[in-house]
């Protein structure tokens, strides 16, 4: 809920400074900007593998070239799964027979590369971004919580398209990519070496 009011906020603010903008197919033809609603699956990833859509996306840049922009990017995202009461092993000596519920959040930024296939209305494009990854770890069970935190290196290639339908700024965002993140989690009985995402965002382009 708070990810979605994050997101109506940022939307409202952009779609209200982009009115003035008059004739232009985007906010600026040496510019971009886009926000986005993320949809993430985690893949191979024994912590929390659970699909959802809580996640937002940040990005601008600036075209050095008529087709080459470089910029910054962050989002965030937060991926839970369920696991029925089952005995754990906490040690060789130690078990725990309990309910779980795991959550991970990772919010990864840094600086991208994109490179647009056509300067038009129609803008399909590929991007590279490349930074670091902060991520939270929390497994909830019976009336406890456990936590870790941990940073990493992060790279995510992308693709997708920017699409202005009206000349007053505003226009459409989609895209498909894949994330990296070297980010290490060992909390309780579970380990994780790093966390390989796919997933799509959906949102407004200006």
């Amino acid at each position: 809920m708070k990810s979605i009011k994050i997101f109506l906020c940022a939307t409202l603010v952009a779609v209200a400074l982009s009115y003035p903008i008059g004739s232009k197919a985007q906010v600026s033809l040496n510019s971009y900007y886009n926000i986005d609603w993320q949809f993430n699956i985690p893949l191979d990833n024994s912590f929390s593998d659970g699909a959802s859509g809580w996640g937002m996306n940040y990005e601008g840049g600036y075209y050095v070239t008529p087709d080459i922009a470089v910029g910054a990017f962050l989002s965030f995202h937060t991926n839970n799964e369920y696991f029925p009461r089952r005995t754990i092993m906490l040690s060789e000596t130690l078990s725990m027979n309990s309910d779980q519920q795991h959550q991970m959040f990772t919010l990864p930024f840094g600086a991208l590369v994109k490179y647009r296939f056509q300067e038009a209305d129609f803008q399909p494009y590929a991007t590279m971004k490349l930074g670091v990854c902060y991520s939270q770890f929390s497994d909830y069970y019976y009336i406890f919580v456990s936590n870790q935190n941990r940073w990493g290196f992060f790279m995510s290639p992308e693709i997708g398209f920017n699409y202005y339908p009206w000349p007053n700024g505003i226009g459409f965002h989609a895209a498909l990519y894949y994330s990296f993140a070297t980010n290490e989690c060992n909390l309780m009985s579970y380990k994780q070496s790093i966390l390989n995402n796919i997933g799509f965002r959906l949102g407004l382009a200006f």
